[in-house]
């Protein structure tokens, strides 16, 4: 076990952080397969990206490049950052009210927090469906799940211009309605996990049409937590030195 005590050192878990930053940052030179997506955008995507790629596309995408979120060089970097951080955290335990007043516990704990985050993010899925009143789509991502629009409403000022879009969903599993609920700009309609929200308005031969897009992240809360940790423990760290 000796080999962890190398991944007790500040500077071994601050170049493991400087790696994680590195390899997130190449995955965005290269565009990713779109998820939820159907067979035709999916073959489009494919299509532009040959002809961009050319011979080069079959190795970049066997070695998960254009699925840089399930990359197995991603993961690593991400486990090998958090384990260095806890173990930096676990060795100076004995440190615990200094570090505590400081905030540096709390920014320790963060990070690794922050980093499940991102990995589990990387399991997440978005898929668009386009609906009318009274129409239903199957959700292709949750087998049995399917969204129907009830309604649409625009609400408006006094001068005619468009304050508010309201669509009434019902959330359907196994054709039986689980969630109901109204979906309106920056206001989704949560369920299990997963969020509806409304993407898109139109009109098409007098008919309101809207486009409602389903959001999967298991990683949100952590991020919610670690971000929360993290913005205290900065805080502290400014306090102490005040003092």
């Amino acid at each position: 076990m000796r080999w962890l005590y190398l991944f007790d050192r500040l500077s071994v878990a601050a170049g493991l952080l400087m790696v994680v930053v590195v390899v997130v940052a190449l995955g965005a030179f290269f565009p990713q397969r779109p998820v939820g997506a159907g067979p035709e955008a999916l073959a489009c995507w494919e299509e532009m990206a040959r002809a961009r790629y050319g011979a080069l596309f079959g190795p970049l995408d066997a070695l998960g490049f254009f699925r840089w979120a399930a990359s197995p060089l991603l993961w690593a970097a991400l486990i090998l950052a958090a384990l260095a951080t806890v173990l930096c955290l676990l060795t100076r335990w004995h440190l615990l009210w200094r570090t505590l007043r400081r905030g540096t516990l709390f920014t320790h704990l963060a990070v690794p927090l922050l980093l499940l985050a991102l990995a589990l993010s990387g399991r997440s899925w978005r898929e668009e469906r386009v609906l009318s009143p009274g129409e239903t789509e199957a959700v292709t991502h949750r087998p049995g799940l399917a969204l129907r629009c009830e309604g649409v409403a625009v609400d408006r000022y006094p001068d005619g211009s468009v304050a508010d879009y309201r669509v009434e969903v019902t959330v359907l599993e196994d054709g039986r309605a689980v969630r109901q609920g109204t979906v309106r700009l920056n206001a989704p309609l949560s369920w299990e996990g997963a969020a509806v929200f409304l993407a898109g308005y139109t009109l098409r031969e007098g008919r309101p049409v809207v486009s409602l897009q389903v959001v999967h992240d298991p990683g949100y809360a952590l991020f919610l937590i670690g971000g929360g940790l993290l913005l205290l423990g900065v805080s502290l760290s400014v306090l102490w030195r005040e003092e």
